[in-house]
Parts: C-alpha cells; structure tokens; sequence
C-alpha cells in the first residue's frame, strides 16, 4: 500500500476527515479483506472485502438506502433494501461473475449465527476482467468468512481484497476510503471500490491528467464503482437515499461524466436508530460530507494501489508528482 492522499500534504473539502479517515471512523464498522493473486491455472487478481455495519447485525438489521446512478450492474439484495429499508447482513463486495458465490458465502456466514428460512445478503460488484480471468472461478463461499473474520477497524487501501483487480482513470484501482466530521461530535465515512472513468478525464484538484502524464495508462475504461457511505446520525431510508444520490456528484468534480456501460451504486446506512428532523444546515453538512469523503476516498484508491500485472494488461500505479507543487509532466 503506497502513500495515501493527506500523506502528500494534499486535501479536498471544507470539512475536517474523522480520526483514521476511514469509514470505521464510524463506531462499530469493520472492514475485512481477502485478496486472491495466482497465475496458475490462469491469471487471478481478485478477491473479496466485507463492510460490517455493526456488531449485531445478524440480530439487528441497521437502516439503510440505495442509489443508482447508472444502472450497469449485477448486484444482489438492493432490491430489498428499497422496499424494505434496511440491511440485515454484511456488505460483500467482489468481481462481477462472483456475486453468486459471495451470495452463497454470506449464507453460510449467517448460518453460524442463526438459523433462518430467508436472508438478504447484500453483494457489490465492479468488473475485473481486464486484469483477472474473470471466467475462472477463484472466489469461494469461504473467501467470504474468512473476509469476515478479518474485519477491522484499520485496513489497507488500494489494490488489496476486491480492489486487487480494478482499474481507474486508466491507472490501477481499487478500495479508498475516507470520512469527515459532523456537527455535535458524529461523523460520516465513506469506501469506494473505484473501478470507473476514463484517463482524458481524470481531473484532480483541478488538475487534468491527461496534460502531465504521457505513458502508462490503460486508454479506455468505462468501468463501475460501488459507493457505501456510513453515519451515525440517526436517519432513515428516505433520509438516507437522500445522501446517498449526493455521493455521486464527487464522480463528476473528478471528471466523469457517467457512461452507458457503468454501473454506479451508493448503499448507505445508519448505525443508529430513529430519523432526524430535517435541518436544512444538518443536510447540507450531510450533503458536503459525502461529496468530500466520495471524493477523496476515489483520490486514496489511485494513490494508494500498486500496479498490477494482469491477465490482459498491466495497469501502473498513478504518478503522484504530477499532483504536487511543482510538479512536472512524466
């Protein structure tokens, strides 16, 4: 894991990131790993990660919400966090043909901790199959309880568990998070699997890419990303959809425009319950909050992630001095 954004000196937004800068900034959020690199019998650069909203959420489901922005994808359980507002389950993130098998895996997680007739899991896809062959099925039920037992409060960034295979803006990406303080002492934290845009329109800190960097990258990649944001401001699902649609304008500021092949999706949620009244300062600290976490959570993804020899291509890791002062073109 390379450096991560505020390591350089650099920041974004108004509002000032939570203790560790992550999502688990939020009390009782964990995140896990499971990485999966091989090159027999063909080329693996996948994995696994698992967000866990809370300690008990096999036994208390936690509210919840979704947003689609564009509707590329082939994610499971969203369906029911709309009708239903809340998650019942871990969030399980992996490469797009593996949803099944992390389906399958969360289902045997949860049969460790209750017996049940029905079940939500809650799977996120982006795909990898510029640097895995994503046909060959390397990502088992197990990788899932074994991502879930190594949730933590601090955990890496970059090209690491589901991120090990993702690319962005033409670089290597993967996992970023990032959060920012609230008023009244809460907070609101997001993680990214960033694996979307194209590298003409990569543009940070108003800063084009494109203008400094003339090598390295993979030209075209339309790609996904999967946004989960938390709080532990007491919202609901409609309160919560509504924060979850304002975590995408972060894609535009970084010079996205959307594509038709893309599928990107916020699945937010509150560790607390109950709703608030909706203060108009509150929702817009809200508002801000998810742009500047989505926003720098996307810049940790490419800062951090290490580039990887894939299956079709090798994706470098983003030059950083192009972003600093005085920075020259490479």
């Amino acid at each position: 894991m390379r450096p991560r954004f505020r390591e350089y000196g650099l920041s974004f937004g108004r509002l000032e990131p939570g203790e560790k800068n992550l999502l688990s900034d939020v009390a009782g959020v964990r995140v896990g790993h499971v990485s999966i690199v091989m090159n027999e019998p063909t080329i693996v650069r996948t994995g696994v990660t698992v967000i866990v909203p809370s300690e008990k959420i096999f036994e208390e489901p936690v509210s919840a919400a979704r947003a689609v922005l564009n509707g590329f994808g082939k994610s499971a359980g969203l369906m029911q966090i709309e009708e239903l507002g809340q998650i019942e389950t871990p969030i399980v993130l992996t490469n797009t043909l593996s949803v099944g098998h992390a389906f399958q895996g969360v289902v045997e997680l949860a049969a460790k901790k209750k017996r049940f007739r029905t079940l939500n899991p809650i799977v996120g896809e982006c795909n990898d199959g510029l640097l895995n062959d994503i046909l060959y099925p390397a990502v088992k039920p197990s990788h899932v309880v074994e991502a879930y037992e190594k949730t933590c409060e601090v955990f890496e960034l970059g090209s690491v568990g589901v991120g090990t295979g993702m690319v962005c803006f033409g670089f290597k990406g993967g996992i970023g998070s990032a959060s920012r303080k609230l008023k009244d002492g809460h907070v609101l934290g997001a993680l990214v699997l960033a694996n979307f845009g194209n590298f003409e329109d990569l543009t940070i800190l108003n800063r084009r890419a494109c203008e400094h960097v003339k090598m390295g990258v993979v030209r075209k990649n339309e790609g996904s990303i999967v946004i989960v944001l938390a709080t532990d401001v007491p919202l609901d699902s409609r309160q919560l959809k509504r924060v979850a649609r304002h975590s995408f304008l972060a894609l535009g500021m970084l010079g996205s425009p959307g594509y038709h092949g893309s599928g990107d999706v916020c699945i937010a949620f509150s560790t607390q319950k109950g709703y608030v009244s909706e203060d108009r300062e509150l929702f817009d600290e809200l508002f801000r909050a998810a742009v500047e976490s989505v926003y720098e959570a996307v810049c940790d993804a490419l800062f951090c992630a290490e580039t990887v020899e894939g299956f079709q291509a090798r994706a470098e890791a983003m030059p950083i001095e192009w972003l600093l002062d005085g920075g020259r073109s490479i």
